[in-house]
């Protein structure tokens, strides 16, 4: 990030807070820490966005999927912050978010468990 907003005793100068305007993740559109981000070609009929220095920095790192968690720790923020930027780069189709799957069916469970079995 740029040496001008981090002071080496103090941390970073602007606070999570203002990265987000104030604004929290909502539950309705919650994106797991796990979940796969990668930034989308932008279409012309795409609304701008202002983008800030951390959502360049998402759309830069996003080029191939990264988890929301893996973004939190290169952005040096809180995971809620990342997941409110993230939730605005969908919001206007710069990225595509990728869920991973909440339910594992019977039949991986026991193709895992015959792979331990094997070992």
């Amino acid at each position: 990030m740029d040496e001008a907003w981090y002071d080496e005793e103090a941390g970073p100068i602007v606070r999570p807070y203002t990265i987000t305007r104030g604004r929290t993740p909502a539950e309705s559109t919650r994106i797991d820490q796990a979940a796969q981000v990668v930034t989308v070609e932008q279409r012309p009929e795409t609304p701008r966005l202002e983008l800030t220095p951390e959502h360049r920095f998402i759309l830069d790192t996003c080029r191939r999927p990264v988890s929301v968690a893996e973004l939190a720790v290169k952005l040096a923020q809180p995971l809620g912050v990342v997941r409110v930027l993230c939730s605005d780069l969908l919001d206007h189709g710069a990225v595509f978010v990728r869920t991973p799957r909440a339910e594992v069916s019977r039949d991986i469970l026991e193709q895992v468990y015959r792979g331990l079995c094997r070992l």
